[in-house]
């Protein structure tokens, strides 16, 4: 870890601006270091943030989490948004607590959480003890009063298509050929859920492997929230069991602890929303992959994986029948 005063490169310098700003830390000989480096395949993890490790004094151990928005996605994150979510969720228990947001650098200061606490692997999300305990803080989330941001999957979607210049009729280089097949299904999509109605509740809303943190005896904390907004909770189910379950029939295990049985019409839209999903993810990763100044990330390569994904979803023949029964 290293003192303030020669930062390298911009996410050091902001980082130092940050720290410098915060009450807390004033006049303490603070040391920071990188906390998490950045990967985009095969998890979306630390990419859009740069987060560092922060010792109030030089011998000691690292007590503070602070978290960098990227400039070059700026417009796509509102770190006061996230401040007033996180601390709302961590006030239930499930998160690490915020304490100190310094807008003008985009940096949010949280307390660290112990090195106990370990991201989630797939295979860990896929026991039913991991699926209640995550299933069950979207629930107590869901049960509080509204974040004040509504937004849904299709707005995100409308907003990076606009951003990618996927309007006109020649698409983009670096879109996939049969994008606009992808868009005719989204927008098939919205559709259907608007004809047969979508609730709206609270939601952490970005439920990645890598943003559910699970201690030794099973306790979960959620992390990252970027993405916490006003919308419908199935959708954050959806994607949650997208992220965990690698097969569609393991999914049914999820909407019955969420839901006390599996019902045709909410399998229907968990599959739905899981093809939404996988397209706003998939451009939000050719976005970044535009803009991002960190070149060694993979953001092609997750962008693929997810559009894939999608297309797979919404090419099965069975497929449009599961728009006629949400």
């Amino acid at each position: 870890m290293k003192a303030p005063g020669a930062p390298d490169g911009a996410h050091e310098r902001l980082a130092e601006e940050a720290l410098a700003a915060i009450p807390l830390l004033a006049n303490r000989p603070v040391r920071y270091g990188v906390a998490c480096p950045g990967a985009a395949s095969p998890s979306y993890h630390g990419v859009e943030s740069a987060t560092f490790l922060v010792a109030p004094a030089p011998d000691a151990d690292p007590d503070y989490f602070l978290k960098v928005t990227e400039p070059a996605a700026a417009a796509l994150i509102d770190p006061a948004a996230a401040f007033e979510a996180a601390t709302r969720i961590a006030a239930l228990g499930l998160g690490p607590e915020p304490l100190h947001l310094a807008q003008a650098q985009g940096a949010i200061l949280f307390r660290r959480l112990g090195p106990e606490w370990r991201p989630a692997s797939l295979d860990r999300l896929r026991q039913p003890d991991a699926m209640t305990a995550v299933i069950g803080a979207f629930d107590r989330i869901g049960a509080g009063a509204p974040f004040g941001r509504r937004w849904s999957v299709f707005d995100g979607i409308r907003t990076l298509r606009a951003a990618l210049g996927a309007e006109g009729v020649t698409l983009p280089a670096d879109l996939p050929p049969d994008a606009w097949f992808l868009f005719d299904w989204g927008d098939a999509i919205e559709a259907a859920l608007a004809a047969a109605g979508t609730g709206c509740r609270p939601a952490h809303a970005d439920p990645h492997a890598s943003n559910l943190l699970f201690a030794p005896d099973g306790a979960l904390r959620l992390v990252d929230f970027d993405m916490a907004c006003d919308t419908d909770p199935h959708h954050q189910l959806g994607a949650f069991l997208n992220e965990a379950c690698p097969f569609e029939s393991e999914m049914r295990l999820g909407i019955e602890i969420a839901e006390g049985t599996c019902r045709a019409d909410v399998f229907s839209r968990c599959r739905a929303y899981a093809a939404a999903d996988d397209l706003y993810w998939g451009l939000r990763a050719l976005a970044m992959d535009r803009v991002s100044p960190r070149r060694s990330l993979e953001f092609r390569k997750y962008a693929s994986w997810r559009l894939l994904r999608c297309r797979t979803r919404v090419s099965r023949p069975d497929f449009e029948e599961t728009l006629r029964t949400l």
